[in-house]
């Protein structure tokens, strides 16, 4: 009788083993994402799953302890049923028994089956686990003053997800289909959007159009009415000195009533400054805080380098916004094979990226135009060409507005026949 007694035992003890090694692969899987979705849902076993993964060394822990004690209680049952049967010769073969019993059924398939049914299975067991953590809490404690003061803790404490898995999780789901293209490409700018600054995003000051304030209202009229813009910078004395920002709905009321001694600094808004360097989001958030749509950009002198817009900004997610005054033409065309017409204004980023080139990336400038003029050492003129060293790629300015570059031509090398 107590022979059958052990055995009952000995098989309940692979069974808890089982059960151990299973909850620890899901519960140690299961993202926190998906913790808080469940979370959502409610339930007693979602809030026991949350607690449970605000600190996984106590899951670790936990599951260590109770598969130890387990398995050890089979290993001491199985070799003491294998001497009364066998003698000494049974501890060898007990040993032999236990390890592939343990291995098959307490180890290589639960946690196989875990995989397979992580959801499931974490919400099962998770309140049997919180309840343990809870009995082994001294055991807990001993183990946490251990781990800081031999900063163990450190193993835990690298994010539960990072960047580069999210991008590899986009990539994959681009590939079996699950999301399109240009959806990859809008997640991709998100999670670009918090490290891109205002920099890379404004209109150089040379690009902008902009109305002194001792010009007459009527002269903002023919302004607003040629370029089809909502909003002027204002400057006094230079063009340098931005001093307010003038909207066409003040204006148009002000000329059509004829209203007399109205001048443009009487109409004009104040203006906000961000640093070249600030992130795109923040100024995001503080353009919509002041209820504005354009900012302007200073560099580290100080001087005003441009002007971001909540347009600017959100292109940067979305692509290009296209209203009826933008002139629907490619930035990239090809002429021919190896050879494009490039607007100056194309960040050299973009261009290696939609080419497949290495042209250089420096902090002194960000576009084509601003690339061939820091090599010409000079405004550039056209006909101009600039040479890439190493990279036989070729940039010639063939168009010029006013000091800004309008258009390049860059002709790339072909790749030789037979190469990839």
């Amino acid at each position: 009788m107590a022979s059958e007694i052990q055995v009952l035992i000995f098989f309940l003890c692979i069974l808890l083993s089982a059960f151990f090694s299973g909850s620890e692969v899901a519960l140690l899987s299961i993202t926190h994402a998906k913790v808080k979705t469940l979370l959502a849902k409610g339930g007693r076993s979602a809030q026991a799953l949350a607690d449970l993964k605000r600190s996984p060394d106590h899951i670790i822990i936990t599951v260590l302890i109770a598969n130890t004690l387990v398995n050890v209680g089979a290993a001491s049952i199985a070799t003491s049923l294998a001497i009364e049967r066998f003698g000494n010769a049974g501890i060898g073969i007990a040993t032999g028994v236990v390890v592939l019993i343990l291995l098959v059924f307490g180890e290589i398939g639960p946690k196989m089956f875990a995989v397979r049914f992580t959801e499931p299975v974490a919400l099962g067991v998770s309140p049997i686990i919180r309840f343990l953590a809870t009995v082994f809490s001294p055991f807990i404690w001993v183990f946490d003053r251990l781990a800081r003061s031999m900063e163990l803790t450190k193993a835990f404490a690298k994010p539960a997800i990072t960047e580069e898995e999210i991008r590899g999780w986009i990539e994959l789901g681009q590939e079996d289909g699950t999301l399109e293209k240009e959806e990859q490409e809008m997640l991709f700018n998100v999670l670009e959007f918090g490290d891109t600054i205002a920099r890379e995003v404004m209109t150089p000051r040379v690009n902008v159009m902009m109305i002194d304030e001792k010009d007459s209202l009527a002269h903002a009229v023919e302004i607003f009415k040629e370029t089809g813009f909502s909003r002027l910078p204002v400057f006094s004395g230079e063009k340098g000195n931005v001093v307010g920002l003038l909207n066409v709905k003040e204006v148009f009321p002000v000329v059509l009533e004829q209203k007399a001694g109205v001048t443009i600094r009487d109409l004009m808004h104040e203006t906000y400054f961000t640093p070249e360097t600030a992130k795109i989001d923040d100024v995001l958030k503080e353009l919509q805080k002041r209820k504005i749509h354009m900012g302007f950009v200073l560099d580290e002198y100080g001087e005003f380098s441009g002007i971001i817009t909540v347009e600017d900004i959100l292109e940067e997610l979305v692509g290009e916004i296209l209203d009826e005054f933008d002139q629907d033409e490619p930035e990239i065309q090809t002429v021919e094979p190896g050879v494009y017409l490039i607007n100056g204004q194309v960040r050299v980023k973009d261009a290696n990226d939609r080419l497949g080139i290495s042209l250089p990336l420096e902090a002194s400038y960000d576009t084509l135009g601003g690339l061939a003029t820091e090599r010409l050492g000079h405004i550039p003129r056209r006909g101009d060409t600039v040479s890439i060293d190493g990279a036989e790629i070729t940039i010639t300015v063939i168009q010029m507005l006013g000091r800004r570059v309008g258009r390049v031509k860059v002709s790339v090398p072909l790749p030789a026949a037979g190469e990839g």
